[in-house]
């Protein structure tokens, strides 16, 4: 998700950093501490920008919003889709409707109990365009929903309804079975019912929040109203906001920490040798790439021209060597995803001197050479991980073109909000995540009007595919229709993609629990404390 995924935007966490600490090596970690003391310790590499459920659309909010929000279903340790705070659902033989039981312990962190017309509060809220999620995508599958967020129908025509205090019902646009993993996501929490005053500082995940320091750390305790709090093992968790992910290695190395968010890759080869067993390392739901402006710039209305960058870019290099390992991107669905075998480049089996020279003509026959050279200015956030693909790319495109780039740099923040900015750039850096295990997760990033269409990319026959898989029954026609609107995707040439993304971090031995899932999604209530080296 670019927010997803969320959509998750995945501008940071992945990547080189060169900085050693130098101090810290041979430096041992410390021990669990003693079981009154533990407070669960884990490393953010960057500020969330909102912890509210609704609004959270970057990787970092994500991490802390899991922990205090929580929707009609859940997601266990595996990833795996299990009851929420609704104990049972129905769904109807047409597929598209769905009634969910709340459970009846189930309550706010104040107490109060928690009733449907806080979910049908939260969706409404979620596609309210007054809101501007930009997850609200997400819930596109709801009736209603697209309209609503295009301003086009009220938010009360959303067909999501409580029935009773205890039941809500859903209506689907077309049978979407990944619609239970959506619910298990933050865009899909109940908003409180109560004063507005109270609006953040009541929750009914497994946590509350007890303190937030922006820049250093965001301190959660156990929600003893949760509905299943007995089996939440972990007593209060920190999350410590470090400065890059150079910090978090310290940190962790220092004994500061008993999870990272990842690994600088630069590191990752001595990491491995000195923690070995600490080190998780999975593949994961996730394409990285490039965003082209087809709004403003050199880019715009230039098919021949975006082909020449996408064949000019040596992803193998970026992804063998800086990713040490990664699986180059000739697709934008990644590897992986559930019953799909996605499309690829027609030059993708191409000798890298064949697509040197089809990309060079394309190159001439747009009017570009090496005394005419075409500039471009690349945009992404501010990590030196990041920086060094970027580095890459421009190196690539000169090299092989001749194209003059002009690289900018922003903190993460600020990025999220210059990324929306196309006056500013030409290219930028992205990354996204899948937010549920499905084709669709990827490709309704670029329908028109998507909050997370970078590129501004807008194609009628793309939007046709993608609308016509939407309501394919069969699943096997369904990913024909998603195959071919990749294809157009890719024809197109919005996006670059560059690889496939691969989650790394490191998790002390004495944390339980914590499986590096495909959607990179750990929450703390499914983690305990266990022995040293224990499995």
């Amino acid at each position: 998700m670019l927010q997803r995924g969320i959509f998750i935007l995945l501008v940071c966490g992945i990547g080189a950093c060169n900085r050693h600490n130098e101090s810290n090596n041979g430096v041992r970690a410390p021990s669990a501490p003693a079981i009154h003391d533990r407070v669960l310790r884990r490393g953010l590499p960057g500020e969330p920008r909102t912890l509210d459920p609704q609004l959270a659309d970057d990787d970092f909010s994500f991490q802390v919003v899991r922990d205090l929000y929580e929707g009609v279903t859940a997601e266990d340790a595996y990833g795996q889709i299990v009851p929420g705070v609704a104990s049972a659902w129905k769904v109807d033989d047409s597929g598209t409707v769905y009634t969910f039981s709340l459970r009846p312990d189930a309550k706010w962190s104040n107490g109060d109990r928690i009733v449907a017309s806080e979910f049908v509060e939260g969706m409404r809220r979620a596609v309210d365009p007054k809101t501007a999620s930009g997850s609200a995508g997400l819930l596109a599958v709801v009736k209603g929903a697209s309209e609503i967020i295009a301003g086009k129908r009220n938010i009360s025509e959303l067909a999501v309804t409580a029935v009773d205090d205890s039941t809500v019902r859903m209506q689907l646009e077309h049978p979407a079975p990944f619609i239970l993993q959506i619910l298990s996501q933050p865009i899909a929490s109940p908003v409180y019912r109560g004063s507005k005053s109270s609006a953040g500082t009541v929750y009914n995940g497994a946590y509350v929040l007890e303190s937030r320091v922006p820049g250093s750390s965001i301190e959660l305790v156990r929600n003893p109203n949760y509905w299943n709090s007995s089996k939440v093992s972990i007593e209060r968790v920190r999350y410590v906001n470090a400065e890059s992910q150079a910090t978090e290695l310290r940190e962790y190395t220092a004994g500061q920490l008993d999870m990272t968010f990842t690994i600088p890759m630069s590191d990752l080869s001595r990491v491995l040798q000195k923690f070995g067993p600490e080190v998780q390392m999975a593949p994961t739901l996730g394409t990285v790439y490039l965003a082209l402006n087809l709004m403003d710039g050199p880019l715009k209305n230039r098919v021949d021209l975006r082909q020449a960058l996408a064949m000019a870019v040596d992803k193998e290099q970026i992804a063998e060597h800086l990713m040490m390992g990664a699986t180059p991107a000739y697709t934008f669905v990644a590897n992986g995803t559930n019953d799909y075998d996605p499309p690829k480049y027609e030059w993708a089996s191409w000798t890298r001197e064949n697509q040197l020279a089809e990309a060079r003509t394309l190159y001439k026959r747009s009017g570009y050479s090496e005394k005419n050279p075409l500039r471009l200015r690349l945009y992404y956030n501010n990590s030196e991980g990041i920086q060094q693909i970027m580095i890459a790319v421009a190196g690539s495109w000169k090299q092989n073109l001749g194209v003059v780039s002009e690289l900018t740099g922003d903190e993460f923040r600020v990025f999220l909000e210059g990324r929306r900015d196309h006056s500013r750039w030409d290219v930028a850096r992205l990354g996204w995540e899948a937010d549920y295990n499905d084709p669709s997760s990827f490709l309704e990033v670029f329908s028109t009007g998507n909050n997370q269409n970078d590129p501004a990319y807008s194609s009628a026959t793309f939007n046709d595919l993608l609308g016509r898989a939407r309501e394919e029954p069969h699943p096997d026609k369904r990913a024909t229709l998603f195959r071919e609107a990749e294809q157009v995707l890719l024809n197109d040439y919005p996006i670059i993609p560059i690889y496939f993304s691969r989650g790394r971090r490191l998790v002390k031995p004495y944390v339980g629990g914590a499986h590096m899932t495909p959607m990179r999604r750990t929450y703390t209530k499914n983690l305990f404390w266990q022995a040293s080296g224990q499995n």
